[in-house]
Parts: C-alpha cells; sequence; structure tokens
C-alpha cells in the first residue's frame, strides 16, 4: 500500500484530494482540486515500478498528442513520486446498450484518427516488447501451458499483421469517455502495434455484436487500412489471452493479489472460450 499524504505532500501548488473513482494493483485514482481546476489524480503503487512501465514517455506521448483534444491535459506531474495529475473532463463513461449507430461511426473515426499519428521512434516502444516482458516474467510460473498457447496465439496473428501503428492497448470500458469528444484516458500502455487490437479491444470490452462489429469496421476502414473480419476474431480472442497474462503477472510480483485477479474462473473461461 501507500501512504497518501506522503504523496500528496511531494505535489507543488493548492491540491485537494476529493473522492477515489479507480483503485487496482498499479494505481489509484481519485477527484482533486489543483490550483482551484477539477482535476484527476493518479497515484502509482508499488506495482508500477515491476510493470515495464515507462511514465516519462506516457507523459510525453500526452503532449505530443494534445493537439488532437481526444487525451486529458496534463497539469502537474511527479515521476519519482508516481504521481500524475490532469485536468477534468466533463463527460459519462461510454456504452452502446442503445445500439448508437452514431456513436460506433464515431468511436471509430476518433480511434483511426490516433493511430494516423506519426510519433518518434525513440518515444513509442513496440508491443512486441511488452510481450518479451510478460514471456520473461511468466517462466516456470503455474498453467504454462495456457501461457504458452496465449505467446503462441499472439505469434501467429502478429505475424501476419506487418502494419503497426501508434494504438492505445487498454480500451476497455473505463477509459473511455464521451463529453464534447470521445476522449480516451489512461495512455501508460501506448506503444506501436497492430491496428486490430484496439479494434479488437473495443469488440471484447463492449461486448458488441455482429451487426455493431459491422459498423465499427465500416468506421474504420478506408484506403487507410482495411479490416480483415477473420483476422479480427483472432485479435478479439488474444485481448482475452492477454488479460490473463497481465492478471497472472501482476500476482506473479505480488501474491496478495490471487484472489483479487479471479485466475481460477478466468482460466476456465479461456480454456472453454
Amino acid at each position: 500500500m501507500i501512504n497518501l499524504q506522503n504523496k500528496i505532500n511531494k505535489i507543488s501548488g493548492n491540491f485537494k484530494l476529493e473522492n477515489e473513482i479507480k483503485s487496482g494493483p498499479v494505481s489509484k485514482i481519485f477527484s482533486c482540486k489543483f490550483n482551484n481546476i477539477k482535476s484527476i489524480v493518479r497515484f502509482d503503487l508499488p506495482l508500477a515500478s515491476k510493470l515495464n512501465l515507462n511514465r516519462m514517455k506516457e507523459i510525453m506521448i500526452l503532449n505530443e498528442i494534445s493537439f488532437l483534444n481526444q487525451s486529458p491535459k496534463i497539469l502537474f506531474e511527479n515521476i519519482t513520486e508516481g504521481i500524475l495529475i490532469w485536468e477534468y473532463i466533463p463527460g459519462e463513461q461510454l456504452n452502446f446498450s442503445q445500439k448508437d449507430e452514431l456513436l460506433l461511426t464515431d468511436l471509430s473515426r476518433s480511434l483511426k484518427k490516433i493511430h494516423k499519428i506519426k510519433l518518434s521512434k525513440s518515444l513509442v516502444t513496440n508491443f512486441n516488447e511488452s510481450i518479451i516482458f510478460y514471456k520473461t516474467l511468466l517462466v516456470n510460473s503455474p498453467n504454462q501451458k495456457l501461457i504458452n498457447k496465449s505467446l503462441k496465439l499472439f505469434e501467429e496473428i502478429n505475424d501476419e499483421d506487418s502494419q503497426h501503428v501508434f494504438s492505445h492497448n487498454d480500451l476497455n470500458v473505463t477509459n473511455l469517455l464521451l463529453g464534447n469528444n470521445i476522449y480516451f484516458l489512461d495512455w501508460e500502455y501506448a506503444s506501436m502495434n497492430s491496428p486490430y487490437f484496439d479494434i479488437a479491444s473495443l469488440v471484447a470490452s463492449f461486448n458488441l455484436d455482429h451487426s455493431e462489429i459491422n459498423i465499427l469496421v465500416e468506421g474504420y476502414s478506408d484506403n487507410f487500412i482495411a479490416i480483415n473480419k477473420e483476422k479480427l476474431k483472432k485479435w478479439v480472442s488474444f485481448t482475452y489471452y492477454l488479460d490473463y497474462l497481465w492478471r497472472i503477472s501482476i500476482v506473479k510480483l505480488d501474491a496478495s493479489y490471487k484472489q483479487s485477479m479471479k485466475l481460477d474462473e478466468f482460466e476456465n473461461f479461456l480454456i472453454n472460450l
């Protein structure tokens, strides 16, 4: 755990902590006021330093892509202490319960704008590095058979797709916000990756049905990239396997999270996938 007051003392400026928004093994996120501006603060937990996350590059990426107005504006950062404050974005969590075709199309087009961004190779790593990290960390872990299956699936689909684009890599329900624009939050896993991964993450996270997938793909596909639906299915499967690699890595680094990661339940899900 972390001593929040000790972290708060490291913040330069007028700061008031408010309500907890989200908590996980890597960080805690709260609403706050920073220099009288409604804001959001993220405090890293000890595991953040063990998960191959580069906070400096995350901040540099956010600054580079700010022109799109689809990501948070940074107000304060202290990399050493694991503190990041960004301006509050008014809006609501994205959902497709109403089968909103226009919203799905807007989402796919917003994602395409991100995928078209060109950033320096020195700034953006390749997603393969994350896979290498998991592979190295999880040697001799329980259920090596399922781990190897996950890694083999990635090798298969990654070899099929030579085109890589700048990708968010963590498009779950909590990281998408609908305000004046569609905003993409939590860029800590951003890297170069197959364009299929972010699209597949949306399909899996929102449990999109066949017709919704068609809308998403049609909104995204053009001369930039044409999406192959059979290939997309493989990437959707991989999103679940990657979630498993992340969960088992968390437990490998800190066994106290074993119950909250629900590994047995998730392994059964993957076996029946």
